[in-house]
């Protein structure tokens, strides 16, 4: 403990001036968070804001493994991927639904879809607030960490030089 006491005594010290500096640590925690939601949002988000939405069914069920940890034998859960075909005007489009689920899907149920209508090949199911998992609550923590680090660099950079 006493090893670390000067070490203590420096940065209560030196206080105001590592304040000044914590934007950067703010900037890079931001990075992360926004990388991820730009990552698994784009194409989402773009359907979201720009889709149409049209019904479809429920062609086939796909299983996915998900293992936990690093031995699959440790403990490993099925989930199923809904395989959906959908018709715009004369042309029927087919996608793999991404966003897997505990229970299987009943083959040849009608679901709602939202689709790009530039890009009908882009679409998704519409699971209500559940489309904007995971990416959206990823991007407000990046935003508002961003948003705060930024209002540092600009208290640094607009605050008067201290004799």
């Amino acid at each position: 403990m006493a090893s670390t006491l000067p070490q203590v005594t420096w940065l209560l010290a030196n206080r105001e001036k590592l304040n000044r500096y914590v934007f950067i640590l703010q900037f890079v925690a931001a990075l992360p968070f926004l990388l991820f939601s730009y990552s698994t949002g784009k194409v989402h988000a773009r359907i979201l804001m720009e889709g149409i939405a049209t019904t479809g069914t429920i062609v086939a069920s796909v299983p996915v493994q998900f293992s936990l940890g690093s031995n699959s034998s440790l403990s490993s859960r099925t989930s199923y991927e809904a395989v959906v075909v959908f018709t715009v005007g004369d042309r029927q489009f087919r996608f793999q639904e991404w966003k897997a689920t505990k229970f299987e899907p009943t083959v040849g149920s009608r679901v709602r879809v939202l689709y790009d209508p530039l890009d009908p090949g882009s679409a998704m199911l519409d699971r209500g607030y559940l489309n904007s998992l995971p990416w959206a609550p990823s991007g407000a923590i990046g935003l508002f960490l961003f948003l705060v680090a930024l209002k540092g660099l600009l208290t640094l950079l607009l605050s008067s030089p201290r004799q």
